[in-house]
């Protein structure tokens, strides 16, 4: 029997990058999956379409979840079309990279917004479902900057307050949860090889890889290797926790 098999799942921001690696994975391990996306529905579409022809099934919801009333549907949308929600990873997310003296306004409500308050809506929705049910798996996507500071050049001041309030929110929500069955943890990737790198300095890359003892990028498979293992019954007593997959560059160079 597959790991996920009759467990249902959303996967927000899932159209590309990691969250279309974890959609895939989630349906290979027999979850039926959700593909959540903001505007690129063809994108989204395409993850789903793939999904079914490996014999899974899957469905597109189009909803941004930095709006409480979009993530509220989201949620609704699923249970209707698969009849429970087991699983919800909170992974759509923008990255900002500007020197904290040049960060604006704009800079800051988008982190806000699309990071930590689309965790706040998501989380809000579905764990009233999971709590009655007794039963149910929130996994963040983290990230590597809420603990290392100078990546040689890259500079995420403003992302970091968005996803370390993530990752300090997720720790009690997971302590109120837990007698309920839900476990609520995250993952905090390095630097993954995806689309989202051609939106950071070029020169900063360089230099952050070298902060890497594997001196590679890791791959958005392993991240949704790790997502998996949190969705699944082999992790019911992990709870709380922030599961590190960056090549050791938190232990330093």
């Amino acid at each position: 029997m597959k790991k996920l098999e009759g467990r249902s799942a959303i996967v927000t921001g899932s159209s590309r990058g990691i969250g279309k690696a974890i959609a895939l994975r989630f349906a290979a391990d027999g979850a039926k999956v959700c593909v959540n996306c903001v505007s690129t529905v063809d994108k989204a579409q395409a993850v789903a379409d793939e999904i079914r022809k490996a014999g899974g099934e899957a469905i597109v919801v189009q909803a941004d979840v930095a709006k409480r009333a979009e993530a509220e549907k989201l949620i609704a949308e699923t249970a209707k079309a698969f009849g429970k929600v087991d699983i919800l990873v909170s992974n759509a997310g923008i990255v900002i990279d500007r020197a904290f003296v040049d960060s604006t306004d704009e800079d800051w409500t988008r982190a806000i917004e699309s990071n930590l308050h689309g965790f706040f809506n998501v989380s809000r929705a579905v764990l009233p479902h999971m709590i009655e049910r007794k039963h149910g798996r929130l996994i963040a996507t983290g990230s590597c900057i809420t603990e290392i500071a100078d990546f040689g050049g890259n500079k995420y001041s403003v992302c970091t307050a968005s996803k370390g309030g993530i990752t300090a929110m997720m720790r009690p929500i997971a302590a109120e949860v837990a007698r309920h069955g839900v476990t609520v943890n995250a993952v905090s990737p390095g630097y993954i090889a995806t689309e989202m790198l051609g939106e950071i300095d070029a020169a900063g890359l360089e230099a952050a890889l070298t902060l890497v003892p594997m001196r590679r990028y890791g791959k958005p498979e392993e991240i949704a290797a790790a997502m998996a293992f949190l969705a699944s019954d082999d992790a019911a007593y992990i709870t709380g926790q922030v599961i590190r997959v960056n090549g050791g560059m938190s232990m330093g160079g």
